[in-house]
């Protein structure tokens, strides 16, 4: 078993594995990110971005400062997020570590490639207490069709 991924998971990320992750996940701009903290569970919904990034990948997405989610990310990075169209059997779930981007040049750039994926995401992320984060992501799970076979990849971080 690939460790972090539930339930086992390719032992290999192949180059076509990973673009048909990458595929699938472009065909969505927002997900719900779940959190946890001692106040308990919380699912927020962004705007998001993915990217592939050397050995895996990572989705872009914002928040804003002193919120929930985002006091919640720095407490605990630990993550997990879904999106689907509203159909049982197309889904995209997976968990990773999040982290804050601090550098403000950085900052921009990555604001810009959100909002590049996610056009919704301009109106949100407009103000200076915005702040965005990276999500390495560590697993993903690609459902495409209820009886058809899944993709199941795990990433080290």
């Amino acid at each position: 078993m690939t460790e972090g991924v539930p339930h086992g998971g390719d032992a290999t990320v192949t180059p076509l594995a990973l673009e048909r992750a990458l595929w699938a996940l472009r065909a969505y701009d927002t997900i719900a990110l779940a959190t946890t903290s001692q106040a308990g569970p919380h699912v927020a919904g962004v705007f998001f971005a993915p990217e592939r990034i050397e050995g895996g990948l990572r989705l872009l997405i914002a928040t804003r400062g002193g919120s929930r989610l985002q006091r919640e990310l720095v407490a605990d990075p630990r993550v997990a997020f879904m999106c689907s169209p509203g159909n049982a059997s197309r889904w995209i779930q997976g968990g990773g570590i999040a982290s804050v981007v601090d550098d403000p040049g950085q900052r921009i750039d990555v604001i810009r490639r959100l909002i590049d994926h996610a056009a919704g995401a301009e109106a949100y992320v407009e103000g200076p207490e915005v702040l965005p984060v990276m999500i390495a992501v560590r697993w993903l799970k690609v459902v495409e069709a209820r009886d058809g076979p899944h993709l199941l990849l795990g990433f080290d971080v």
